[in-house]
């Protein structure tokens, strides 16, 4: 009883303010003739579902009728008029976003008939110009995935789950460029730009993926739009109890870890470390079912993952002499929570609120594998995270012609840690100090050494998101049929931080040399911060950034075949600072509705007007919205300097810099490098105001889809995504101290850079420019990525207990650019703030020429089946096969200690792709009839035949050290050499592995990625 009264007040005060979901709804809409073809006005036609109950409404004078907002489900249309024979459409499948159209041909009845007609279920959207795939009921809850909603996704063809992107790419675009929308308020993460909440895969309903062609009604995206919705409420009163285990009994055994060999870090060896001990309980129970019949509906599920891992480590399992022996124990919490109410007053009004919920916590830290943590480390540290969503959503039919819409939500992610070490951490790098002549047999220890557990920590890391959208859609005729919609969008985004090292970090390179200067022993790095030199890098800040938007977009039927699709939309955007210092703009860089204008094109025509096959077409221009990554990094949020000495002490633990004794720490100074100096400056480290643009990719695609019948539909697309503009920090070398401008990588810049000093500074791009005689400029290339792709689906609808959907991608990803989470840094997670413009000659190949080439993401071919069996006896039988190319190797080496940046001398591609990936999932679920009820065990096997393939390898050639710096003609790097084409990098390696400027990677090329071994999840289930 207070489950009802509790829904129905939150569907009582969500009424009195409309707000509607960002495509949480479908729509029906069709026309009724008699048998001669002649349309039939004042048809009373019914459209019922057991989760929206029964809408209805009448054809009008064209014999058409519409219902403008319907739930996803499976709807029976009906059509009854006094003299007809009734006529119905059974198994009517309303998807989020599509827009269904029926058609019906009802026949005269005779005094004796009584017979209802039944026509075929439509399966293709004649009016929908882009592509999107839905991942419905059946797949979720009878196919394999894991435990998040983002497993889901991958069942998309041109959807990936990229480890070098950091997450899920979608049609070439980096994980970090796409939306997420759950229950129609965005959960992005503000900051970096992946999925910014967890939510169990048992809560979803659907799952929608918007690819390409996606309306004016979406911003802020350059790759794609995943759009879900948590299961609801019916007219039947529905339950589950449940109870699922996972751990390391049901996982397979640990790949091998590529290290380098104890006491000899110029030699690499594979070990296999043993499992930790690991549980996964989930008890989770589950209600839905009606307030009010037909009118109203509520559903809450609550199922805690409790996951123990204990982990035992000695010098037997880690083949390290002097390991030290510990036995650690982490404990994660995470309640999982989903409700909602879902209202429908009439045909006129229909509303949902909805909650979603992971707050999770973690309790203690695991010790190193390889039992490199000092004797004394203490494993205390834990995290707190509150992470919501709450979303109000409703549509208001004001009559024939006008629904009117809105939304609003609220978004929150958040940080705490506690009992955080706040010693000073001493850490060993690739070298070791074993055997090493002087020093303590007590402070000898292998490569990978660290002294004590992190000492970073955050006090909070606050994200929020507030968030209204408010439209209308307007039915209209006028040389054909237009549903036209426009509104607008407020989006208030906000990050409270304090966070970082709470003492210094200092780094032993034992050993190795700073440009050819060391010490004794090597020599060490300090990590520290200005103002407050006590810390180490730390990260702090109080923003708000408002990004608006206004769209427009018309859906207009020119006839019954041809639909074309316009829209437009805009935004403003502000990129606040971090820094507080009051002479610093508040927001260095911002976007006015002139800015980002964005066009939308598209067409559908129906080839035979029988709503079975259509070809498609769209056009247009995307956006990206700013994480706030960047302005916390660039604009004065992050703090890092490092500082560097040599090393002449053995006994490192005395250097202890906690005294402030930075730039003067033991030892003699070698240099300093802020890596984080605030670039707030216009036309100094920020491109003057009006000159920056917005990043940009422009859009196309073609596809045919046909229904083969009414269960099987065939779809081929061509897709091209090119990326032509981005953000980024352009770096450079200034009299040995990094620099950064905030611009767009190739545009409006260049640098000129003097042969004679060997000084450069970046100046705007002016046709016609006088320069200096002894100048050389030097223009950098623009961000390029383009993606092409071919892809075909044939997808069998669940009928006759069988379903199948199975595609084949052929794709091309290249171009210099990789995107905002970088697969150039191994899937490095920071938007606009890659390494990829930190020194010009990145840009570029060994030999001068612009880099080009398959980005280390690529794929050329994928396939993906998913097939569901459910036989006679009741046990189903699902899977998902995935199959596709290797990804490039790129190799690379350093320039310029200590900043070493990259160079990936020869070219992309240089070192093969990994080897064809491949890897089976199954699921089988058996229920058990008891009383009615079900009682159903179930087991998910994730990666079933244990396939251990390869899916990265060491790119870097470099174990210590760098390519030094140096005069023409020095067999050094310099620029006034690479730029006229005089240097060899096979040479300059040589060199400076001679020279003892830089060590070779024992593991260059050498396997250190592998598929997950096979893990199973068994699982009960009661359902009534």
């Amino acid at each position: 009883m207070r489950i009802r009264v509790f829904a129905v007040l939150l569907a009582m005060t969500l009424a009195a303010w409309p707000a509607r979901a960002q495509e949480q709804r479908g729509s029906i809409e069709g026309v009724v003739k008699d048998s001669s073809g002649a349309v039939l006005p004042g048809v009373t036609v019914e459209a019922k579902s057991g989760g929206s109950g029964i809408l209805s409404a009448t054809t009008n004078e064209s014999g058409t009728f519409r219902f403008p907002s319907v739930l996803p489900g499976v709807y029976e249309v009906s059509a009854a008029l006094s003299g007809f024979k009734p006529a119905k459409i059974g198994d009517v499948e309303v998807k989020l976003g599509s827009m269904k159209s029926v058609e019906f041909a009802m026949q005269l009845a005779s005094v004796s008939e009584n017979v209802t007609v039944t026509a075929e279920s439509p399966i293709v959207d004649v009016k929908s110009s882009g592509k999107s795939t839905n991942i419905r009921a059946e797949q979720v809850s009878l196919l394999p995935h894991n435990r998040d909603f983002t497993t889901l996704v991958t069942q998309a063809p041109g959807v990936n789950n990229e480890t070098k992107s950091a997450g899920i790419m979608i049609d070439g675009a980096a994980a970090a460029e796409n939306r997420y929308v759950i229950d129609g308020i965005e959960t992005t993460n503000i900051v970096g730009g992946l999925s910014g909440q967890n939510l169990l895969a048992d809560f979803v309903e659907e799952v929608q993926v918007k690819s390409t062609g996606y309306p004016a009604e979406y911003g802020g995206s350059t790759g794609g739009v995943i759009n879900v919705l948590t299961k609801s409420g019916t007219n039947n009163v529905h339950g589950t109890g449940s109870l699922y285990f996972q751990g390391s009994d049901t996982t397979g055994a640990n790949n091998q870890t590529l290290r380098a060999v104890f006491g000899d870090a110029t030699r690499a060896e594979y070990h296999v470390y043993p499992e930790d001990n690991v549980s996964r309980v989930e008890p989770g129970a589950s209600i839905g079912g009606p307030v009010l019949q037909n009118k109203m509906w509520y559903f809450g599920a609550y199922q805690p993952a409790l996951t123990d891992t204990k982990r035992h480590v000695d010098t037997s399992t880690t083949g390290f002499p002097t390991a030290t022996t510990s036995d650690t124990e982490q404990k994660q919490q995470v309640q999982y929570l989903t409700a909602n109410a879902t209202n429908q007053v009439g045909n006129k009004l229909r509303t949902r609120v909805a909650f979603n919920n992971s707050w999770s916590k973690t309790t203690g830290q695991l010790a190193n594998l390889a039992g490199s943590d000092a004797a004394s480390t203490i494993y205390t540290k834990g995290t707190r995270f509150p992470n919501y969503s709450v979303s109000g959503t409703a549509d208001y039919t004001v009559g024939p012609s006008l629904v009117v819409s809105g939304r609003v939500g609220r978004y929150l992610l958040d940080t705490h840690d506690f009992n955080v070490n706040t010693d000073v951490r001493y850490q060993f790098g690739s070298t070791t100090n074993i055997g090493m002549p002087g020093v303590p047999a007590s402070e000898q220890h292998n490569s990978g050494y660290v002294s004590g557990p992190s000492n970073s920590g955050t006090d909070h890391d606050t994200q929020t998101r507030n968030f209204v959208q408010l439209d209308a859609t307007w039915f209209a005729k006028a040389a054909g049929q237009h549903q036209v919609k426009g509104g607008f969008q407020l989006d208030r985004r906000a990050n409270d931080v304090a966070t970082g090292n709470l003492a210094h970090i200092v780094n032993l390179n034992w050993g190795a040399n700073l440009n050819g200067a060391s010490g004794a022993y090597g020599y060490y790095e300090v990590q520290s911060n200005v103002p407050s030199p006590k810390l180490g890098i730390i990260t702090q800040g109080n923003v708000q950034s408002n990004v608006n938007g206004v769209f427009v977009q018309d859906t207009w039927s020119m006839n019954n075949r041809l639909t074309v699709n316009l829209g437009i939309r805009t935004e403003s955007e502000n990129v606040p600072a971090y820094t507080t210092d009051p002479s610093v703009a508040p927001n260095p860089i911002k976007f006015g509705w002139a800015d980002k204008t964005a066009p939308r094109l598209g067409f559908s025509y129906d080839l035979k007007g029988d709503g079975r096959s259509k070809v498609y077409g769209s056009w247009g221009i995307f956006y990206d919205i700013f994480k706030l990554n960047m302005p916390r990094g660039s604009f004065g949020g992050d703090k890092w300097v490092s500082y560097y000495y040599t090393l002449d002490n053995p006994n490192f633990e005395q250097l202890d810099p906690t005294s402030d004794c930075n730039p003067h720490c033991p030892g003699t100074f070698l240099a300093s490098t802020d890596f984080r100096q605030p670039s707030v400056t216009p036309g100094q480290d920020v491109a003057p105001p009006g000159s920056i643009k917005p990043m940009r990719t422009e859009e196309l695609s073609f596809g045919f889809e046909h229904q083969l019948s009414n269960t099987t539909a065939l779809t081929v697309r061509y897709v091209r995504k090119n990326l032509d503009r981005a953000i980024d920090d352009i770096g450079d070398l200034t009299a040995g101290a990094e620099s950064y401008i905030i611009a767009n990588p190739g545009e409006g810049l260049v640098k000129q850079f003097d042969i004679s000093t060997g000084t450069s500074v970046y100046l705007p791009q002016e046709p016609g420019g006088v320069f200096p005689s002894n100048a050389v400029l030097i223009n950098l290339p623009t961000a390029k990525r383009l993606y092409q792709s071919v892809e075909g689906r044939l997808e069998k609808r669940l009928a006759n207990r069988w379903m199948f959907v199975g595609s084949y991608t052929w794709s091309r990803d290249a171009g210099n650019y990789s995107g905002l989470s970088s697969s150039d840094e191994n899937g490095r997670d920071a938007p606009n703030n890659s390494r990829d413009y930190d020194y010009p000659v990145m840009a570029f190949n060994g030999d001068g020429s612009i880099q080009d080439g398959v980005l280390d993401t690529d794929r050329t071919h994928q396939i993906k089946v998913q097939g569901l069996y459910i036989a006679k006896w009741g046990t189903s039988f699902g899977v998902n096969e995935f199959a596709a190319s290797g990804t490039p190797i790129t190799r690379q080496v350093p320039i310029i200690a200590p900043s070493n940046y990259p160079v990936r001398y020869e070219g992309r591609n240089s070192d093969g792709r990994t080897p064809f990936f491949t890897q089976t999932d199954l699921f089988i679920h058996h229920p058990f009839k008891i009383g009615g009820k079900e009682l159903a065990v179930e087991a998910n096997i994730l990666n079933l035949f244990d396939q251990r393939a390869v899916n990265s390898v060491v790119t870097t050639m470099r174990r210590t050290g760098a390519i030094p710096l140096g005069a023409s003609g020095s067999g050094k790097y310099n620029e006034a050499d690479f730029y006229a084409g005089k240097l060899n990098f096979d040479t300059l390696i040589a060199n400076a592995v001679a020279s003892g400027a830089m060590s070779l990677n024992p593991q260059f090329l050498m396997a250190n990625g592998y598929q997950a071994p096979i893990l199973m999840r068994i699982g009960v289930k009661y359902t009534f």
